[in-house]
């Protein structure tokens, strides 16, 4: 039936029938003060505020529940333990929020990650070949009418969803139904308007599950130690206390090396049953995972463009795992609505344009310079003058791994990228790496990087482990350019990471 939502009496009735019958259906989770927001600005307070039919302005809010609620609506006292949810007039805002989803968050982490946009999967490419065991992929999002702004050096955090199945799997395994509705209340933000309440997640177990808590993360000693009083069974008892004991030291390390989860222990202590408010409690939230974007949004104004490794490994009892929030991404077509935010990063251009931009990346590492020589193009297309521009891109072979190639090597035609150095480690039997092709350009990296005129700014991004053999490139033209020793030669390049002209992004 449809309802007009100024007929308040007949929504009222309809919603007290709904909690009735949900009433038993329902479970209640007290705060956990670790799912805390993060203060919001002044654009995000207004959006705290539940319509006033929902839940009346409160003019004085005690501190932690003390006391009572006055409502400015209705000159009425609300106990301290109606002012916890699981009370008819808290229902009621939960029946709401169910029946009129689309108003709620419904769907929001339990703790903010800061302002959050729904972006729209228009592109999900893989980059290498199907029969190459790495699957690189690119990945694009239609912004338009979402109000998401970003900078070349942002990252994009991706708030991933756990596996549908193995949730359905651990519900069944723990004795529960997926339909479940859980309400779990959310903190205020420290600078939220006075007297506004806090809302509410209505959920169901599984969309909690799934959505929300990082059920398939890595447990630390704590969450042994909280399983500890739930464990029934003696022996389980005493080899949960062992785990965390300085003795069992060594085969948690194991466990940490075997990357068991959450899922796992519960698993493997079955009596240790925590309730479901208990367990949401004890489960950390599901964290966004941050990605350089691959594009500049003044070349592309409704889009973000992302280059990401599935991330997939063999545990050393031979068990394959995989990383939550890339076998997210890959399970999800054009189309599919996926939850991001933005992050600042260390990776920005210079300040003038003509400034050179020396750039190294392994893989993956290619997409912040993506967006770099995105940005540069444009200020050209603008009749800006841009400086040099010198990539270093190293990756396995040229056949499975040259990320971009076809782009690339279309701005080195134009003449945007003045200089193109591919360094494929496999390619040839001697290994050879980005490090060795700056070798061979001492005198550019010592012109670039040390004339008065030019400031240049250097960029590695990728894994770490090359980070110190680039430094020994750099450090030796400086050390042929300006035939100083090493020490001087160090000392340079420790100035140009003060005056933020020698910037690492490396993991």
């Amino acid at each position: 039936r449809h309802y007009e939502t100024s007929n308040r009496k007949v929504l009222q009735d309809l919603i007290s029938t709904l909690v009735e019958r949900v009433d038993k259906e329902v479970i209640e989770v007290p705060q956990n003060p670790n799912w805390l927001t993060i203060e919001l600005g002044e654009a995000d307070k207004e959006a705290l505020a539940l319509p006033k039919h929902v839940q009346p302005t409160v003019r004085d809010t005690p501190s932690a529940f003390g006391g009572s609620l006055t409502t400015a609506d209705e000159d009425t006292e609300i106990s301290e333990s109606e002012a916890v949810l699981g009370k008819t007039s808290n229902w009621h805002r939960a029946a709401w929020q169910l029946l009129f989803s689309e108003a709620y968050d419904t769907k929001q982490a339990l703790a903010d990650e800061g302002h959050e946009y729904l972006v729209t999967i228009t592109e999900n490419r893989r980059l290498t070949p199907t029969t190459y065991d790495r699957n690189v992929f690119h990945l694009e999002f239609d912004t338009s009418e979402t109000g998401l702004k970003y900078e070349i050096s942002d990252a994009l955090g991706i708030h991933g969803w756990n596996d549908t199945q193995e949730v359905l799997d651990f519900i069944e395994f723990y004795g529960e139904k997926p339909e479940t509705i859980v309400v779990v209340p959310r903190a205020l933000p420290k600078n939220a308007p006075e007297g506004t309440l806090a809302r509410s997640q209505t959920n169901s177990l599984f969309q909690i599950l799934q959505q929300t808590l990082d059920l398939f993360g890595r447990p630390s000693k704590r969450f042994y130690a909280d399983l500890i009083p739930y464990a029934a069974n003696a022996a389980e008892k005493e080899r949960l206390s062992y785990l965390i004991s300085s003795e069992g030291a060594a085969e948690f390390k194991d466990r940490v090396d075997e990357t068991l989860t959450h899922a796992d222990i519960l698993r493997e202590f079955p009596s240790a049953h925590p309730s479901i408010p208990q367990l949401i409690n004890m489960l950390p939230p599901i964290k966004p995972r941050h990605y350089s974007v691959a594009s500049s949004q003044k070349a592309h104004p409704n889009s973000v463009h992302l280059l990401i490794v599935a991330v997939e490994w063999v545990t050393p009892s031979g068990k394959t795992r995989f990383g939550q929030c890339t076998r997210y991404l890959t399970s999800l077509g054009a189309g599919s609505k996926v939850t991001v935010s933005i992050k600042p990063s260390v990776m920005t251009l210079p300040p003038s344009p003509h400034q050179p931009v020396i750039m190294a990346g392994l893989g993956t590492g290619m997409a912040p310079f993506r967006a770099f020589i995105q940005e540069r193009a444009w200020q050209r297309a603008q009749g800006m003058e841009v400086g040099p521009m010198v990539l270093y891109f190293g990756s396995r072979n040229r056949s499975n791994e040259y990320l971009y190639g076809e782009e690339l090597e279309a701005y080195h035609a134009d003449g945007l990228l003045t200089h193109l150095r591919l360094a494929f480690s496999r390619d040839q039997k001697e290994k050879i790496y980005i490090q060795h092709k700056m070798n061979e350009d001492g005198k550019l990296l010592h012109k670039y990087l040390l004339d008065s005129q030019l400031s240049g700014h250097f960029y590695l991004c990728g894994p770490t482990w090359p980070a110190g053999d680039v430094k020994d490139a750099i450090v030796q033209s400086f050390m042929d350019g300006e035939q100083c020793a090493a020490i001087d030669a160090n000392r340079i390049v420790n100035k140009l990471k003060e005056e933020e002209r020698y910037v690492l992004e490396v993991y």
